[in-house]
């Protein structure tokens, strides 16, 4: 058997790792928002230009979360199927937050002996 050398959270620079953060907590808050506006907004026609707006913000913020998301995922060599069940958690409300914490656990984890939560 072949071992394989795990990844160190060395090989994700801190600046991605935040980035995703970012994209992650925006992605989220944006969603969940939009959500709640739709079910407040059913039936309401013309919708608001803030909604329209607010969608396409989620949009941008999603692509920032998914490139991040899968840059992340190419230096800790993860298998596809981890890979898009995280790049998937932009699109379910609340998902976003926990994808991400479980993201920053399996980096810190693969780099350091520490626990994975700093708090």
């Amino acid at each position: 058997m072949s071992q394989r050398a795990v990844p160190s959270s060395a090989s994700v620079p801190s600046w991605l790792l935040t980035t995703y953060r970012a994209f992650a907590y925006i992605t989220g808050v944006l969603l969940v928002t939009l959500t709640i506006a739709l079910v407040a907004l059913l039936g309401t026609e013309p919708k608001p230009e803030w909604y329209g707006i607010a969608w396409t913000l989620h949009g941008w913020a999603y692509m920032g979360y998914l490139g991040s998301a899968f840059a992340i995922s190419f230096m800790m060599r993860w298998s596809i199927g981890r890979t898009v069940l995280v790049l998937l958690a932009g699109t379910v409300p609340a998902m976003s937050f926990v994808a991400e914490r479980w993201v920053v656990r399996r980096v810190h984890v693969a780099g350091t002996d520490t626990p994975a939560v700093s708090r």
